[in-house]
């Protein structure tokens, strides 16, 4: 239990890392796109191959062997 915990917490770290809090020139709070939100390497690689594996895929596949094992 403590190892998917930490898991998911490590894989989320980059959502957290993607944007961050700006003041606009009207002392209003607005949410920007931070530095590695506007990397297309990694748009591509996290939000578009990692995310899908691990939310669509690993699940599937873990579904799937642990039917074939009992």
């Amino acid at each position: 239990m403590v190892a998917v915990t930490v898991i998911c917490i490590l894989f989320n770290v980059p959502r957290y890392l993607d944007d961050h809090v700006v003041t606009k020139p009207d002392g209003s709070l607005a949410v920007d796109r931070a530095l590695l939100g506007n990397d297309a390497t990694f748009q591509l690689v996290y939000a578009g191959v990692i995310y899908y594996i691990v939310t669509y895929a690993l699940p599937v596949l873990i579904l799937a062997v642990m039917t074939v094992a009992t």
